[in-house]
């Protein structure tokens, strides 16, 4: 299963994103890349712009931090449908 990953232009992060990837590594191997079967956003407040842009059947969606337990759970949710 591919888990892809893109992040927001970070023009005002409230939180250090790089931590969301870091847990993602530790339990896939990611992608830079929309051609991906789970697509994680990693927008840095709010706004959540990414969610405006991007168009893919199965998105997980972080726009705060976030624990390693709560990112695996939603990861693994989108990845069964």
């Amino acid at each position: 299963m591919k888990v892809g990953v893109k992040y927001c232009g970070g023009c005002n992060p409230e939180y250090r994103r790089e931590d969301v990837e870091d847990v993602l590594r530790k339990h896939f191997t990611i992608f830079y890349s929309e051609d991906a079967d789970v697509l994680v956003l990693i927008n840095g407040c709010k706004k959540a712009c990414l969610l405006e842009e991007v168009k893919h059947p199965k998105v997980v969606s972080v726009d705060s931090p976030v624990s390693e337990e709560e990112l695996l759970r939603r990861v693994l949710k989108a990845m069964r449908g």
